[in-house]
């Protein structure tokens, strides 16, 4: 499992890099790197930068999830949920690999819906996090981490399932809002779902353990 993860991810790097590297000198010297609410792009950075950024950042990420285990002082935990972490490490590979190529495609001229594709894509990774972060078990760099989830397997436990629930539901809202709202609305659910998925789980983790002290 774990040669063909690295197997999966080294592809996808090597290719993100070479796709860069052989249709360097036919993109512009400044690329898109933001778009505003519209789809519209409202600011450029320089083509090295911008053709290279997103799959060092892959290569970050790749080798970061390999690394930290190794680090980690709970360590032998990782044994424990490691199909849904090495799940997880290619997914978020493979968001920026998507979000690269379309980087480049919109960089050479082609008409790319930003504001529908990438809050899509933001959508699906929310879900896929969702369903897997309940198997997570207490560590010190994956998953909600709080002074209450670390000191507390029950309350690690029940942050993470109500976490995973709402990185669903929040990953849901999103997709739904890439495909039928645009602009002030979208980005206002986006902004939301960002919230109940990332901010009620660490509030919520703070009542589970006071509740299992009594």
């Amino acid at each position: 499992m774990k040669n063909k993860t690295s197997i999966y991810n080294i592809t996808l790097i090597t290719i993100a890099f070479l796709v860069s590297i052989v249709l360097y000198n036919k993109l512009p010297n400044e690329m898109p790197i933001h778009w505003n609410t519209a789809g519209e792009i409202d600011n450029y950075g320089p083509k090295l930068f911008a053709a290279f950024l997103p799959p060092l950042i892959m290569l970050f990420i790749w080798g970061g999830m390999l690394f930290t285990p190794k680090i980690d002082p709970k360590r032998k935990n990782y044994s424990k949920f490691n199909t849904s972490y090495t799940i997880i490490t290619n997914v978020m590979v493979t968001f920026f690999f998507i979000l690269h190529i379309v980087v480049i495609i919109s960089s050479l001229g082609y008409n790319v819906p930003i504001n529908k594709v990438i809050p899509f894509m933001v959508g699906l990774l929310f879900i896929v996090i969702g369903n897997y972060l309940p198997k997570s078990k207490s560590n010190f760099f994956f998953g909600i981490k709080t002074p209450w989830t670390l000191t507390n397997e029950d309350t690690w436990k029940k942050t993470h399932r109500l976490g995973g629930k709402l990185f669903v539901l929040s990953g849901l809202a999103i997709m739904i809002s890439s495909l039928f709202f645009e602009g002030n609305i979208q980005f206002i659910i986006l902004m939301i779902s960002i919230f109940v998925a990332g901010i009620i789980p660490i509030i919520a983790s703070y009542f589970y353990s006071k509740n299992s002290i009594k």
